[in-house]
């Protein structure tokens, strides 16, 4: 079972808000499935296992207005018998599964059984489409070094997301709110090697050989195995680059593994934070980046913060592989400098161009919702700008 994360933090505005949405739907769908099933949650995901061969019935998908968006698929997995626990078979069989559910909550249409959904990629997406597809599924937990205590067991090295909670709790005026993401494991970031040439080198670009290859006729199984070896590779990347992050600040503060590929939580001085950011994504330039939103707690809450921070993410988030700023932090209530609001409005302003449905257009409908923040962080000669652009509808032209 996947869900429409993405559309669902559009709709509540707020990160946190929009995958506890996500939590509390795929919950009720995990309770209404029955003893006969064992549910497992990952993120915006539900993994449900049965012994046995079943085909499973329609899961009855929460529908109406508020409803965030799910899609499912299924497989039979056969497990090695003996001391082998299967649990690399299985991990690969969610990876398969997540995919395909993926493409029926896009397209109810496609076959509910995951490889037969798999089966129409060629001649349903485009060969980028496909290595973003093949891209996008997470495929923790690996084998590797072990969790300590009070780390997330899929991400070593990372304060796991049970704690926040309780941290958010104890949330003072002194602490800022931290909210981080990773931009670009997809396609790549924009970034510099020593010799001043350009590095992006995605995971989609790494597996678009692999996407023009099943287009091309090469069987699925082979395109979906090779494809889950080079995505382990990736996703130990991203793991040893948050557990850098989270790292970084323990003398100021912690962050947790709240978002699957983002952190949460307090730091007591931006400056570390901005120094564990830039160590984390010289790590893994031209690979993946972090950006970071922070926010101040003040006098009026954490509910305040968690939307300033959430906005100043955004931020991070039109400025990438901008290079404005060239570390990816940015504390709300600091106004951008001329060449960086430059970046933003010219990237908002191309998406209104390019029209509704675009990549990338759910930034325009975030700036659109958060008008009066960018008009406050943006220098007086960019105002009027940043005002006829998000004036309107969110598409509207100019």
């Amino acid at each position: 079972m996947t869900s429409a994360l993405r559309a669902g933090v559009e709709a509540a505005g707020d990160h946190e808000r929009g995958l506890a949405a996500v939590r509390t739907s795929l919950a009720r769908i995990g309770g209404r499935c029955g003893p006969g099933w064992s549910p497992s949650y990952y993120g915006k995901d539900l993994v449900l296992v049965r012994p046995g061969r079943h085909v499973p019935e329609e899961p009855g998908l929460p529908k109406g207005a508020g409803a965030v968006r799910h899609g499912w698929a299924w497989d039979h997995v056969s497990l090695p018998a003996g001391e082998n626990t299967g649990t690399d078979a299985l991990l690969r069989a969610c990876y398969l599964v997540s995919m395909a559910a993926r493409l029926r909550r896009d397209d109810p249409g496609v076959p509910q059984h995951a490889p037969s959904a798999l089966d129409t990629v060629p001649g349903r997406l485009t060969a980028r489409a496909a290595a973003s597809l093949l891209a996008g599924v997470l495929v923790r937990p690996y084998e590797g070094r072990a969790a300590g205590p009070e780390e997330d067991p899929r991400m070593p090295g990372v304060p796991s997301a049970d704690g926040w909670p309780a941290a958010a709790a104890t949330a003072r005026p002194g602490h800022w709110l931290v909210m981080s993401d990773v931009h670009d494991i997809e396609w790549g970031t924009v970034g510099r090697g020593e010799d001043g040439a350009r590095l992006t080198t995605g995971n989609a670009e790494q597996l678009l050989e692999l996407a023009v290859a099943w287009h091309s006729g090469r069987p699925t199984p082979e395109v979906t195995d090779a494809a889950y070896g080079i995505r382990q590779q990736r996703e130990r990347q991203l793991v040893g680059h948050l557990a850098i992050l989270a790292d970084g600040v323990r003398d100021s503060g912690r962050l947790y593994g709240t978002f699957g590929d983002g952190l949460c939580g307090f730091v007591a001085d931006p400056a570390v934070l901005r120094s564990a950011l830039r160590e984390a994504n010289r790590t893994s330039t031209g690979h993946l980046a972090s950006g970071a939103g922070l926010a101040a707690v003040g006098t009026t809450g954490l509910d305040a913060a968690r939307s300033r921070a959430t906005f100043a993410l955004h931020v991070t988030k039109t400025l990438k592989g901008t290079q404005h700023p060239p570390d990816g932090l940015h504390l709300f209530g600091t106004v951008l400098g001329v060449p960086a609001a430059e970046a933003a409005l010219g990237f908002l302003e191309r998406l209104r161009e390019a029209g509704p449905g675009a990549p990338g257009s759910h930034h325009l409908d975030h700036a659109h919702r958060h008008r009066e923040h960018w008009t406050r962080h943006l220098p007086a000669t960019h105002r009027d700008r940043a005002a006829a652009l998000l004036s309107g509808g969110r598409h509207a032209p100019a």
